[in-house]
């Protein structure tokens, strides 16, 4: 038997999985740690006093591409939103149920990653909350959360839906700052806005964030599309809500085009390719991952074809290099905490110490952070996971720690 049959058992085997992955039924659908997958069946309004659509009027925001991959799905977001593809000026502050908005608590955004919305800080179990926004709450915080029009958006676009988020809250409490809680690929459009990192559209930074609190963010980048080619499989086969690095692929006896749900600028996740950055030189690359070689460096596959990381990080603009040039802003104090648990699926990153998704080294590279005089008030590392950084108490209780 070769190599490919081999494979092509393996695919046959995923793909009959699969199945009980899309199935409502099943604890794998509904469990959250489980980063790919979404669950349609819950609302917003089960979580949420408030949920309100705003709309910024910039020239340089054009709308972004939407595939069926990672189109809005809960009632009450496209209710709100007009559709589960909303154009790019748009986005959605939730207020909390029971929010006190005259306490004299600074008001918290909490700022969702990737492929996820306000609800993650609601219900991060899918299974009735709560979350961390009940624990704020019920300690006397009013709580905010955003909800971007996309949910792997360009990140010049989410710092400026951040920016008038931040401007919304201080005219609903009356308060002149606020504390950024972001999680993940959510920290580097927060860093963005408070490092002046921006288009000449964009909103300069305006001294209205007090902290920043960074869980599981890339601040150093990630490389986990094309250190983990695997993956592109599992994504293609059960319509996850993530983005591929192969542009086409062999499947099933055909060559199949997925350019529309690449990573690429041809793709329809125009976010994600800001984020990258490369990691083989410090953590090797795994040779048992089907075509690893040319899915990193670029080229033609067995299986598939990829036009390489180096490629897809000119495509972001390098972002994450200009970041590394261009601290926060003095004023701000930041605390930023790293998972170092790899135990989320089959598919982690597991080379170095990550979080499954991110190796710590990217999470605690804080000296761009600080090269402007930010102060620094906390950098902790945890034995957990990228999702358990939203769902466990003990992450709660830090947070508050550093309110």
């Amino acid at each position: 038997m070769t190599s490919h049959n081999v494979f092509e058992l393996f695919l046959r085997q995923l793909l009959k999985e699969s199945d009980q992955f899309q199935n409502p039924g099943s604890e794998f659908f509904r469990f959250p740690t489980n980063p790919f997958f979404r669950n349609p069946f819950l609302k917003s309004s089960d979580y949420w006093k408030v949920i309100t659509c705003f709309s910024i009027t910039k020239p340089g925001i054009m709308d972004e591409p939407f595939c069926d991959y990672n189109e809005h799905l809960d009632p009450d977001i496209v209710q709100a939103f007009g559709g589960p593809r909303p154009p790019a000026n748009l986005f959605l502050l939730h207020q909390a149920k029971e929010n006190n908005l005259k306490s004299r608590c600074t008001p918290v955004l909490l700022v969702h990653g990737a492929g996820h919305n306000a609800n993650i800080w609601a219900d991060p179990f899918l299974s009735g909350g709560p979350g961390l926004m009940h624990f704020l709450v019920a300690n006397n915080y009013p709580v905010f959360a955003i909800t971007f029009s996309h949910p792997h958006g360009d990140n010049y676009i989410q710092a400026e839906q951040l920016a008038e988020a931040i401007q919304q809250i201080k005219n609903i409490t009356c308060q002149p700052q606020v504390d950024i809680v972001a999680h993940s690929k959510g920290g580097i459009p927060a860093r963005m806005y408070l490092s002046n990192v921006k288009k000449q559209w964009g909103t300069p930074y305006r001294g209205d964030v007090r902290r920043l609190i960074m869980l599981g963010v890339p601040n150093l980048g990630l490389d986990y599309s094309f250190r983990k080619p695997l993956v592109n499989y599992l994504i293609y086969t059960t319509k996850a809500n993530g983005a591929i690095s192969w542009d086409r692929m062999l499947y099933l006896g055909q060559v199949i085009d997925t350019n529309c749900y690449s990573i690429y600028k041809k793709g329809t996740f125009p976010g994600q390719c800001q984020l990258l950055y490369r990691w083989d030189t410090k953590y090797p690359l795994e040779i048992l991952q089907p075509d690893w070689w040319t899915t990193y460096y670029g080229g033609e596959g067995v299986l598939s074809h990829s036009f390489g990381i180096d490629e897809a990080i000119a495509q972001g603009g390098f972002l994450i290099e200009q970041l590394e040039d261009t601290g926060i802003d003095k004023s701000v104090e930041i605390a930023v905490l790293a998972g170092n648990k790899s135990n989320i699926t089959l598919f982690d990153v597991i080379s170095g110490p990550s979080d499954g998704i991110i190796f710590v080294d990217s999470a605690l590279n804080t000296a761009a952070l600080t090269q402007r005089g930010a102060r620094l008030l906390d950098k902790v590392e945890m034995p957990i996971n990228h999702l358990e950084l939203i769902t466990l108490p003990m992450v709660w209780n830090w947070i508050q720690s550093q309110m």
